[in-house]
């Protein structure tokens, strides 16, 4: 149960709780549907990128080409969803990033794509989802009561983890049977089936004074940056999602193909099963978190989770130096047990966040994750340029320690945050 709750799922009946409110079922589907087009493209985009230059530098620049837009367009969403309909945004970045989606089809299915094309797009999709997540999470406390948020956040998570499982497998499966072109065309038509679902959302309007130009725009950003700042919990969770989106996240951008195609020798559809294992373990990750809702010590639970996470990518790297098979066998049992740390993690972020902050800033508290957003940039490049140099096993044990390093520094210099419940 959340903080001031009064109830809350109470056994296993209790993990869909929240799916009993339909505006959630519709912003649900929506979010599956997105997270199909996701994991196709996010397993797709790496073994294309392979597949045409060879190159681990590029894996990495081509997460700071996604990355940069979403870090500045971020900051400014968050204030954009505090000041207009939420759903309209939704609406927008749907229609935005379906037409991307289908122009990008057409360049490879007439043979025209180039690795620049893959830049261009990483760049323009990063702009236009950086309104995605915001304007998403922030409806979440308005359509469920308090005691079902953290409920709510991990059925979003397991929705995303759910498809990881699917997209993967199937992006694999399509490459191999059919080429590059078909799980982007699948990314195409899921992305259509999201915006059906957002577009029928009818969702209260929150309160919000709406647009009041440039400077009263700022205005609100710098004041949501200093309510943050000036809140040691929140600015303790932000400082915690800033060590995982550093050393944590460039694991399946840079690392996971690179161990599959150069290290474990699995290939493309071996990949695919890799991170399709990685969202089994998500999704039984999302759905034990849904199933407790925890509302005691989550501050010292989300540090654990990060540690342990840590730990977990530093374990995959020791069992690739081990016999072939050996090595096949329990790197797949360790990326299950990586994608049950992740779906825990990631949806109690979200949901201290939205708890700890008032309804009027829940769409400026969610954006700031964007500025945390930028160390995925910074980490994956780093980790692009580290494993061209020394070789993807150390370097994934470097970005290991340094999950485990960010939770010893917070551990020992923040109180508040271990004492979030």
């Amino acid at each position: 149960m959340g903080r001031g709750s009064t109830g809350g799922p109470k056994s296993w009946r209790g993990i869909f709780a929240s799916l009993g409110y339909p505006d959630f079922t519709l912003l649900w589907l929506g979010q599956i549907t997105h997270a199909a087009a996701l994991w196709l493209e996010q397993t797709a985009r790496p073994l294309l990128i392979l597949d045409l230059t060879g190159s681990a530098v590029h894996l990495g620049l081509v997460i700071l080409a996604r990355t940069i837009p979403s870090v500045g367009f971020g900051l400014i969403a968050g204030v954009l969803v505090d000041s207009f309909n939420r759903r309209l945004i939704l609406v927008v970045t749907k229609v935005s990033v379906m037409a991307l989606s289908i122009a990008f089809v057409v360049l490879i299915v007439s043979g025209r794509l180039e690795i620049w094309h893959i830049y261009a797009f990483s760049f323009l999709r990063g702009a236009t989802m950086a309104f995605d997540q915001p304007a998403r999470r922030a409806m979440i406390p308005s359509i469920v009561p308090r005691h079902l948020i953290v409920n709510a956040m991990a059925l979003s998570t397991g929705s995303m983890t759910a498809m990881r499982i699917f997209g993967a497998s199937a992006a694999g499966l399509m490459i191999g049977f059919w080429g590059f072109e078909a799980p982007f065309i699948a990314i195409a038509v899921a992305y259509a089936f999201a915006l059906v679902f957002t577009w029928m959302l009818r969702v209260p309007d929150h309160d919000r004074s709406g647009y009041q130009g440039m400077r009263q725009m700022g205005a609100d950003l710098v004041e949501g940056w200093r309510y943050a700042w000036q809140s040691p919990s929140i600015r303790g969770v932000l400082m915690v999602g800033l060590g995982y989106f550093m050393f944590g996240m460039a694991f399946m951008q840079v690392f996971a193909p690179l161990f599959a195609t150069q290290v474990l020798d699995i290939g493309n559809g071996g990949f695919g099963l890799l991170v399709g294992t990685m969202g089994v373990g998500g999704l039984l990750g999302a759905l034990v978190l849904a199933a407790t809702s925890p509302g005691k010590n989550r501050g010292k639970l989300m540090l654990v989770l990060l540690a342990v996470f840590g730990a977990l990518l530093i374990l995959l790297s020791g069992v690739t130096y081990l016999p072939t098979f050996q090595a096949v066998i329990l790197a797949f049992a360790v990326v299950f047990l990586l994608g049950i740390g992740q779906s825990a993690f990631f949806p109690l972020i979200n949901a201290l966040l939205v708890e700890l902050a008032p309804e009027s800033m829940r769409g400026r508290m969610i954006a700031l994750l964007s500025l945390d957003r930028a160390m995925t940039a910074v980490g994956g490049t780093l980790a692009g340029f580290l494993a061209a140099s020394i070789g993807p096993q150390p370097a994934q044990i470097f970005f290991g320690l340094g999950c485990i390093a960010t939770t010893a520094l917070m551990w020992s210099s923040s109180a508040i945050v271990r004492q979030i419940d």
